[in-house]
């Protein structure tokens, strides 16, 4: 029997430092250093959102290749006219394929932009909504390209 404890410690504290050592190795970042402030700064978009009547709606969907995007923006359930949108585009696994583009207006609240997705995989969109330099609304996607 002590055989077996001469054995199972030294196992067990080497499999516990291991499992230490990958954890601290590997640690995401789960917690978020500025929660205050950015959860701030998220009800406050949220409310001047509100307070504008500003909606943009989700785009369809995104696949491999060429992608032609619209999106249809209302003002207090009026079509946005003359909005300043611009949709950005990025792999969550590669950040060298992110691009702006600024999408151009079809017709009143009608918004067009025409990005590539490369490859396969998770991808994130986003449409940003500015007047005179400075962001109104954010609306953010995530999109699982086949």
């Amino acid at each position: 029997m002590k055989l077996f404890f001469y054995i199972m410690y030294p196992l067990f504290f080497f499999a516990m430092g291991c499992g230490i050592y990958v954890a601290f190795r590997d640690a995401e970042g789960l917690v978020d250093n500025n929660y205050y402030e950015n959860s701030t700064r998220y009800f406050q978009a949220k409310a001047n959102e509100e307070r504008l009547g500003i909606g943009v709606s989700k785009p369809d969907s995104l696949k491999k290749g060429y992608n032609v995007i619209r999106i249809k923006a209302t003002s207090h359930g009026k079509p946005l006219q003359d909005g300043n949108l611009s949709l950005f585009i990025g792999n969550l696994s590669a950040t060298g394929y992110d691009s702006t583009i600024t999408m151009h207006q079809l017709s009143p609240g009608i918004y067009q932009a025409t990005p590539t997705i490369p490859f396969k995989g998770v991808w994130f969109a986003r449409v940003d909504l500015r007047q005179q330099q400075q962001l109104i609304i954010s609306k953010k996607w995530f999109f699982d390209v086949k």
